[in-house]
């Protein structure tokens, strides 16, 4: 069956970089989904796969790929035996390591080498590594000195984007406006730059989110608050079908494999951002 385990970056990283992963499944072929989510870097070692963006169109994935944040859920196809090792990259880790507009990226995949030209040779050395531990150090040893450069506006700035994402169930734009001392205009060109999508966008994303995991660890009669966060139920119910691809009742008893998979990073809550362990 598939296997997925989590690592913590170097405490340097935890602003760039949410966590590393490594993913296992030995079956030759496995199809499954994945919630909206962040960009990702992702090394596959072994096997290749099939991404099929919100839009329906399709991109054959092996190497090295850059996954741009996603609007919505997105569907997957492995032919395994399959092993990649991935990393999470925050607001912050995108606008440090890219120097590009994630709006550009939002929704796409592309071979990462476009964007780090030495990324093959990274891969080549991931790849004759056994354990996930191993691989996170060599992944620190790689990232640290190009993080080690951004900038503090960057980081003061994805700072205030995810603390206001962070504040509340349904963030107010107008909250995020107020704190920024920035124009609409400009408040949004920073936000979309950086995070792929305008704020008002980015606040529903992460409501669904938010949701979604607390009607999977919630009671039965202890997820009330949320109707508050929508307009009505079925507003609720389209809303994280979009973002998580399932509905609240399925969410409630029993998702997806590798979505249940992924829900065990919350385990490491208290390490990592909230953003990532309650979404």
């Amino acid at each position: 069956m598939p296997h997925l385990d989590y690592a913590l970056p170097g405490e340097a990283l935890r602003e760039f970089v949410s966590v590393y992963y490594l993913f296992d499944s030995p079956l030759p072929h496995f199809t499954d989904g994945e919630r909206a989510a962040i960009a990702q870097l992702r090394f596959g070692m072994n096997g290749r796969v099939i991404m099929y963006a919100p839009d329906g169109t399709s991109t054959l994935c092996s190497g090295v790929v850059l996954h741009g944040p996603t609007t919505a859920a997105v569907r997957f196809e492995i032919e395994g035996p399959f092993r990649m090792f991935g990393l999470g990259i925050t607001a912050a880790g995108w606008g440090a390591l890219t120097q590009r507009n994630a709006a550009d990226f939002l929704d796409r995949v592309v071979p990462a080498a476009s964007l780090f030209p030495r990324i093959e040779q990274h891969l080549a050395t991931l790849s004759a590594l056994e354990t996930l531990p191993q691989m996170a150090a060599a992944a620190d040893a790689i990232l640290a000195p190009i993080v080690a450069e951004a900038g503090t506006d960057l980081v003061r700035f994805t700072r205030l984007v995810d603390s206001w994402l962070a504040s509340e169930v349904s963030p107010k734009v107008g909250n995020l406006h107020s704190r920024s001392n920035l124009s609409e205009r400009q408040l949004t060109r920073r936000v979309k730059q950086l995070y792929g999508m305008p704020p008002k966008y980015l606040s529903r994303k992460y409501r669904a989110l938010r949701a979604a995991r607390t009607l999977i660890d919630a009671g039965p009669n202890e997820a009330d608050f949320l109707r508050d966060a929508f307009y009505d139920q079925s507003h609720m119910i389209r809303e994280l079908k979009l973002f998580t691809g399932t509905t609240p009742n399925r969410l409630r008893n029993g998702e997806g494999e590798i979505a249940a998979l992924i829900d065990r990073r919350a385990a490491l809550k208290g390490s990592i951002s909230p953003l990532v362990a309650e979404t």
